[in-house]
This record gives structure tokens, sequence and C-alpha cells, in this order.
């Protein structure tokens, strides 16, 4: 295998330096006014970033949060896959690690509540579902006769997911994330793993 230039290796920390900044600049925004009257200016003047830096990385603010909320999303992927792919009887344990992700980030989380972006939460929520039913269905190679069909799936879960965890963030997070996962487990779990492994889809 190839080894990866130094170069490389130092301009992709570069880059993660500059989005992390530009994304922690953001938040911190959002936490002393609202999120619609901060600008892309705004954001590059606290931040020390220039512009055409931001625009090298980002076409918008929206784009910028979009950018926040898909690295909780890519932590969740990276934890739940062992879980996906050794077992066609999904472990509860998903379940609980979803609720923990946006429990661990709740002083963001209530952030994006507040700011009024749920549409843009719940576009990423529908993507990163579509890409764990994807590795879930491929893993365990089910066999899909209706793939028109999956839309509704993946509609179905995150916007019951959405729902419920904006639910539970703007009640102040009553309840721990193990006591949600199971809760959560119990309403979607047995029918979605019977829907998929019934082969009538």
């Amino acid at each position: 295998m190839e080894a990866v230039p130094v170069m490389t290796k130092d301009l992709d920390k570069r880059v993660e330096r500059t989005r992390r900044l530009l994304m922690n600049t953001l938040l911190e925004l959002m936490a002393e006014q609202p999120y619609n009257k901060i600008s892309v200016a705004n954001v590059c003047e606290h931040s020390g970033v220039a512009r055409p830096t931001f625009y090298l990385h980002y076409r918008s603010k929206d784009d910028l949060l979009k950018g926040y909320i898909e690295s909780i999303f890519i932590q969740f992927y990276a934890q739940v896959e062992d879980y996906l792919t050794k077992s066609t009887n999904a472990d509860p344990i998903i379940a609980e690690i979803m609720f923990r992700q946006w429990e661990e980030h709740a002083d963001d989380a209530r952030l994006l509540i507040e700011a009024g972006v749920e549409g843009l939460i719940l576009n990423e929520f529908k993507r990163y579902v579509a890409r764990i039913m994807e590795r879930y269905i491929t893993a365990h190679n089910l066999p899909i006769k209706d793939t028109s069909l999956m839309d509704y799936v993946v509609d179905f879960i995150a916007g019951a997911s959405f729902m419920v965890i904006m639910r539970w963030i703007r009640e102040g997070f009553p309840m721990g994330a193990e006591k949600m996962g199971e809760l959560y487990a119990s309403l979607v779990r047995p029918g979605l793993l019977q829907l998929l492994l019934s082969g009538k889809i």
C-alpha cells in the first residue's frame, strides 16, 4: 500500500482545523444571537478566516451548519457499523448510541432547536438513515424487490427519529440515553426487522 505524502496529511489537517474553527465560531455566534441574524461575514470576522477561504469549504452559512450536523452523524455511523453488520438481529444499542450522540452534544442540540433549522436537520437524518439501511441490507445480502418502497421506509424511520429526538431535546433531556434507546428500539425495531427480513419489499 502506497504511503500518503506528508504534504497531503498536513493539508488534510489544515482543512480539518479550518472547518472545525468555522463550525465552532458559528455555534458560538448562535449562542449569542438568532441564527437568521448571522452572516458569513460575521463568521469570518469572528473566526479570523478570510471569506475566500470560507467559500473554499462551504457554499453558505446553512452549508456550514449542515457540515456540523453531518459530523455528528459520521461519528454515529462509525460507532454503529459493527452492530449493523454482525447480525441481522440489529442490536438495540444502536438506538441508545443515537440518543447518546445528541446527549453528548446537548448544548449545541439546544442551539439547533432554537435556530429553527428543523428542515435542515431532518434532511441529514434522511441521508444517514438511508446510508444505514443500505449498509444493513448489503451486509446481510437481503433481497429488496421494490427499491422504490425503501424511500418510504427511510422517510418513516427518519421522521420518527427526528420527532422523538427533537421532543427529547426541547424537554431538556428528561430521561437518559439508555432509557430513550430502549423505548425507541421497542417502537421501531421489531416491525422494521420483520419487514426487511420478510422479503415483502
